[in-house]
């Protein structure tokens, strides 16, 4: 099993885990350049890896939570690329990867703009669906809980807990270690994008 995973939930992280176990990764961290630069990295780790395109054999893809721009882009790609070879895709939930990495109980956390986070809470598995919610009401709810992930210091005067980045190769490793909690390849947002049509505006005539 030679798996591409793909994630533009924070920033852009792409990975190939051969079958043999090695991982070759690249990431950015530049919110807003999922677009430019998915593709890209996906070139880089491929040819880094040494594989031929026709020896990866599954795409995996972290569908968030995350803005929708950036979802949207990472998914668009997943799905183009294993269209293209004919190979299986996959969905699991971005917060996993860093939750596999932790191999604790913690609760991941990363960035929602507007002075919110992600967040799910993990015992081994996900307990729950993730989440969106402001960070003082996450203290409040799980007060003796670790946190983890890029969030964790967002708000230090709330929540203080262990930065850790999410990484498309411990993606990889979770869904080729049987445990993972495959979702429908569809991008979970948690609350409306900003953009929205514009109502019909009535006659005057």
């Amino acid at each position: 099993m030679n798996v591409l995973a793909i994630d533009t939930s924070v920033g852009v992280s792409v990975a190939i885990l051969r079958s043999n176990g090695e991982v070759t990764q690249s990431q950015a961290v530049d919110h807003g350049m999922q677009g430019e630069l998915t593709a890209e990295l996906i070139s880089e780790v491929v040819t880094q890896s040494g594989l031929e395109i026709g020896e990866i054999t599954d795409v995996v893809v972290g569908v968030g939570p995350g803005p929708f721009t950036g979802l949207r882009v990472g998914l668009v790609t997943a799905a183009v690329f294993a269209h293209a070879i004919d190979i299986p895709i996959h969905g699991v939930c971005s917060l996993d990867a860093i939750a596999y990495d932790y191999k604790k109980p913690c609760i991941v956390v990363t960035d929602a703009r507007r002075k919110e986070l992600y967040w799910a809470r993990y015992d081994g598995n996900r307990i729950g669906e993730p989440q969106v919610s402001k960070p003082e009401d996450l203290l409040a709810q799980f007060p003796e809980s670790e946190f983890v992930g890029p969030g964790a210091q967002l708000y230090p005067d709330v929540i203080s807990g262990k930065v850790s980045e999410l990484k498309a190769g411990s993606l990889a490793k979770l869904f080729a270690s049987g445990s993972a909690q495959l979702v429908d390849v569809a991008p979970m947002y948690l609350r409306k994008p900003d953009a929205v049509e514009p109502t019909i505006r009535k006659s005057v005539l």
